[in-house]
């Protein structure tokens, strides 16, 4: 889409922060106002909008992106978004270190364990943990405390833990984002490392990164550190 604004504002409202283009309220694609829950947020929403170019591109706005989702979708889908995230704890990440090599494994744990220790301690339950290819099923007892948890949530956390689950293929590692117990940087290099462990080998400090996991990896890192932000101007 063509860019059609000069000025971006925000103005509070009692419904909150609206965005403003030339002193237009911003629309949701259902037609609800883009209205942010602080100015910490409506002001991260105006920049976003301030710096596009001459085409707007919305994949470069993840603030306007997670807030459109809390009001289009989570309060329309909350429940099967819910069983979205809650399927990764079967298939999650840090609970399928490679079984060789060994360099591979040990640093896989080294980013990992940490985290699984965390989610037994915070739920009261372990993670299963495999070599092999063969998913595995969590204990009951975890899925059922995992999943009141999160069912818990209001919207505003909960549209947080939607990015950032996907983005990690982790649901210990979202939640641990979420929680503020873990660094957007670090959730980054944990969901990572078979990647970067690969670039010693293919030499990409002397010829580069492909230019498509490159850019992968730079969103990823991106969207990480904006749910990170987004998740402290909510507390």
């Amino acid at each position: 889409m063509k860019r059609f604004y000069k000025l971006v504002s925000h103005e509070k409202k009692p419904e909150g922060y609206a965005i403003l283009l030339d002193g237009r309220t911003v629309k949701t694609k259902s037609g609800a106002a883009l209205n942010a829950q602080n100015e910490q947020v409506a002001t991260e929403i105006v920049r976003e909008w301030a710096q596009q170019g001459e085409k707007i591109n919305p994949d470069n706005m993840p603030f306007t992106q997670i807030l459109s989702t809390r009001i289009d979708q989570i309060p329309k889908k909350r429940e099967a978004m819910n069983k979205a995230v809650l399927k990764y704890l079967d298939t999650d990440l840090i609970c399928y270190p490679a079984e060789n090599p060994q360099e591979l494994y040990d640093l896989q744990e080294r980013h990992w364990a940490a985290w699984r220790d965390w989610i037994a301690k915070r739920f009261g339950h372990s993670l299963q943990v495999t070599t092999g290819l063969r998913a595995l099923k969590q204990p009951p007892e975890l899925h059922e405390t995992i999943a009141a948890h999160v069912e818990a949530m209001n919207d505003d956390i909960f549209a947080l833990l939607q990015v950032a689950v996907p983005i990690s293929g982790s649901l210990a590692l979202g939640l641990a984002l979420i929680e503020g117990k873990a660094e957007a940087d670090e959730v980054f290099k944990a969901c990572f490392v078979e990647e970067h462990y690969k670039d010693e080998f293919y030499l990409v400090d002397e010829y580069g990164r492909d230019p498509l996991s490159e850019h992968k990896q730079r969103v990823c890192l991106r969207d990480l550190k904006v749910c990170e932000t987004y998740c402290l101007y909510l507390t």
